[in-house]
C-alpha cells in the first residue's frame, strides 16, 4: 500500500497515476475534503489558468481523457480573453497571449521598439522554460546547475533587473513576483518564464453550456471523481502524527490509529514533514527555508533552489512532492511533480519504469 500524506495536488496526481497501474493508494487528509486549499487559477478572479496540457496528460494517464470528463460535466475549455495590466502611468494594457496579437497591441501602445524588446525577452524565456523542464518538472532535479543551465537561467539576475529591460511594460514582468508573493529584487529573473508559457500555450478558462465562466478549481473536483473511479481510498479528517521506518516498510501514526505502508508520498510543507519524520536531512531542509506570503518557499536568492526538498530527500521509500518542490507552486507544476513522484514510487516498488517512452508527453504549442 502507498500512503499519500496530505491531499495536495502532487499527491492526488500521483495517486491517480499509481492507482491506474494497479497500486493500492490511501490519501490521508486532515481537512474534510482533499484539495480544499488548492488554487488552480494563475491570476485574480479564480477562473484563468495556464498549461492545460498538464491536466490533459494526468487525466489521460489515469484512464479517461479530460475532454470526456468536461463533456460529462457540461463544461468546455476555451481561450481566456486578454488580461488587463495597469501600468505605472495609470494606463491599462490589454495584453493578448498570441505572439502576433501581442506585437500589434504593444506596437500600437508604445511603438515597435518596445514590441521588439518584449518579443526578444519572451523568446529568451522560451529557452529558460526548456532548461527548467529538466530541473524538477519533467525530470528530477539533481541538486546542481550545469554550465549550460547557468548560461540560460542567468541565476544572479533578479526579476526586478529583468523587468528593467522593458521599461514601458515592466509592471507586466513584476506582476509575476506579485502573483507568487515574492520580492522581485530577490526572486530570480528566470521565474518570468511564466510569461513565455502564456504566449506559447495560452490562457484558458472553463465555461458551462450557457457560456458562463466556471472556477478553475472545478478541475480539482473532477480529479477527485477520477480518484474515486480508480479506487483510491480517501481518508479525510485524518491527521498524520508521525512517519517512522518499520521492518522494511513504514508505520504512520494517525489520530485514527496506526497505518502500515510500503511507501509514503508526503505533500505537506517541509516544516510539517520534518516534524513527521524527525529525519536529520528533513530537519536541516526545514531550517534553511522560510514560507512566502502566497504559499511555497520565500526566495532569498537563486540559491533557494538548492535548498528546496528533493523528490527523495533522504530515506528510500519516503518521497516529497509539494508546492515546495523544485517544480514550483503553480498548479500545473504540482501536477508534474506528482508525475515524477509516481514514476519513482512505481520503480521503487516494482523495478519497472513507467515514464512515458513516446513524445506525446512533451508539451507543444496549442496543447
Amino acid at each position: 500500500m502507498i500512503a499519500v500524506v496530505g491531499g495536495g495536488l502532487p499527491g492526488l496526481a500521483a495517486a491517480a497515476r499509481l492507482a491506474r497501474v494497479g497500486h493500492h493508494v490511501v490519501v490521508l487528509e486532515r481537512l474534510p475534503e482533499p484539495g480544499g486549499s488548492i488554487e488552480v487559477a494563475t491570476e485574480p478572479g479564480g477562473t484563468v489558468f495556464t498549461l492545460p496540457a498538464a491536466w490533459r496528460d494526468l487525466f489521460r494517464k489515469s484512464g479517461r481523457a479530460l475532454v470526456a470528463e468536461l463533456n460529462a460535466a457540461g463544461l468546455e475549455l476555451v481561450p481566456a480573453p486578454p488580461r488587463s495590466h495597469r501600468l505605472a502611468d495609470g494606463s491599462v494594457l490589454d495584453l493578448p497571449s498570441d505572439r502576433g496579437a501581442q506585437w500589434s497591441a504593444l506596437s500600437e501602445a508604445f511603438g515597435e521598439p518596445t514590441a521588439a524588446a518584449w518579443r526578444d525577452l519572451l523568446d529568451e524565456l522560451d529557452d529558460t522554460w526548456l532548461a527548467l523542464r529538466r530541473l524538477g518538472l519533467e525530470a528530477e532535479f539533481t541538486g546542481r546547475l550545469t554550465p549550460s543551465d547557468r548560461r540560460v537561467l542567468r541565476p544572479r539576475q533578479s526579476l526586478f533587473a529583468l523587468a528593467g529591460r522593458v521599461p514601458p511594460v515592466e509592471e507586466v514582468v513584476l506582476d509575476v513576483a506579485a502573483r507568487l508573493g515574492q520580492d522581485p529584487q530577490r526572486l530570480p529573473g528566470w521565474h518570468a518564464f511564466r510569461l513565455g508559457l502564456e504566449r506559447t500555450f495560452g490562457r484558458w478558462q472553463l465555461v458551462d453550456a450557457t457560456g458562463a465562466t466556471r472556477p478553475a478549481d472545478t478541475l480539482v473536483r473532477l480529479l477527485g471523481d477520477r480518484l474515486a473511479a480508480r479506487g483510491v481510498e480517501l481518508r479525510t479528517g485524518t491527521q498524520v502524527l508521525s512517519i517512522r521506518p518499520d521492518r522494511g516498510a513504514f508505520r504512520l501514526e494517525t489520530d485514527a490509529g496506526p497505518l502500515a505502508a510500503e511507501l509514503v508520498i508526503s505533500t505537506v510543507d517541509p516544516f510539517e514533514h520534518a516534524d513527521l519524520t524527525r529525519d536529520r536531512n528533513d530537519l536541516r531542509t526545514a531550517r534553511r527555508l522560510r514560507p512566502a506570503p502566497g504559499g511555497g518557499p520565500r526566495w532569498e536568492s537563486w540559491g533557494t533552489l538548492l535548498d528546496l526538498p528533493r523528490l527523495q530527500p533522504s530515506r528510500p521509500g519516503v518521497l516529497v512532492a509539494s508546492a515546495w518542490s523544485p517544480g514550483g507552486p503553480d498548479a500545473w507544476a504540482q501536477l508534474l511533480t506528482g508525475a515524477l513522484a509516481a514514476y519513482r514510487a512505481h520503480e521503487l516498488l516494482t523495478g519497472e519504469d513507467m515514464r512515458p517512452t513516446n513524445k506525446e508527453y512533451r508539451f507543444r504549442p496549442g496543447r
